[in-house]
């Protein structure tokens, strides 16, 4: 298996870094993309740069927030730009997923509407909330929350007589995928060691290394901490904490012997 980051906070040298996340997964028979990133032209100019075409056989989209889900109008804009061109492959998605997303602020960061829109319609979709087993690779859905972590504030509205009501989002779409016995998240909402622990629960064979955004970038010094011992104490091959982890986080993460450093532009054999 080969992994690739395609979209990054961080970036080596030529490519185009980015706040938001987009990953290739190539196995022997498949090419998954999971997540988009937050621009088509971040996402465009990096597969360029990676000599990387765009012959999908499946997308996975992680939740509904903006950076991991508007870079698909990089397949949109181009569907609209040659007739003759399709989407004519799954995108995996949670129901929550379409859900009018505010950050603490009240700044919307849901998908895009017009993409929204187009994925209501989309003839191809594939609606995930358990999980969902294809070939070797699984989609989470819902992670169990058995395990203490520190959410991130974020809001849901439910629109009433044309003024929003705002209620507290837990981001029940919060997803995760396994491909050869290695976990790939998003964001990690469900706090990360639930993450692991549930894909514990639900692949079959050891979990090797995970890669993604752990979420720690407003958690306290001790939640940190705590994940890192949880980290060292486990039998995991590596990690690779990306995106949302930051940079304290990652500092005290980087003390792991099992630690990989991430980046646009890194490529991974597994």
């Amino acid at each position: 298996m080969e992994i690739k980051i395609l979209v990054d906070d961080m970036a080596y040298k030529r490519y185009f870094a980015q706040h938001g996340l987009s990953i290739i997964i190539k196995t022997d028979d498949k090419k998954i993309l999971f997540d988009v990133g937050q621009n088509p032209y971040t996402l465009k100019k990096n597969l360029e740069l990676m000599d990387e075409d765009d012959n999908f056989d499946s997308i996975v989209i992680s939740h509904g927030h903006y950076d991991h889900t508007d870079g698909l109008s990089y397949f949109i804009d181009k569907k609209n730009k040659n007739k003759k061109s399709d989407i004519n492959i799954p995108i995996y998605i949670h129901p929550d997923a379409f859900l009018d997303r505010y950050s603490q602020n009240k700044r919307y960061i849901g998908i895009d509407k017009d993409i929204k829109e187009f994925l209501k319609n989309y003839e191809y979709l594939k609606l995930v909330n358990e999980p969902y087993f294809e070939d070797n690779m699984i989609i989470s859905g819902k992670v169990e929350r058995n395990n203490p972590y520190e959410p991130e504030i974020f809001y849901k509205s439910i629109d009433d007589n044309s003024s929003k009501n705002f209620e507290i989002d837990n981001v029940n779409d919060d997803m995760f995928i396994i491909v050869d016995d290695v976990i790939i998240t998003g964001c990690s909402h469900s706090g990360i060691i639930n993450v692991i622990e549930y894909a514990k629960k639900i692949n079959k064979n050891k979990i090797r290394g995970v890669i993604g955004g752990f979420h720690l970038v407003v958690s306290s010094n001790n939640y940190i901490q705590s994940v890192y011992e949880y980290l060292k104490n486990s039998d995991l091959e590596f990690i690779m904490p990306i995106h949302c982890t930051g940079f304290n986080a990652m500092n005290v993460l980087s003390e792991l012997d099992n630690f990989i450093y991430g980046h646009v532009g890194k490529v991974m054999e597994l």
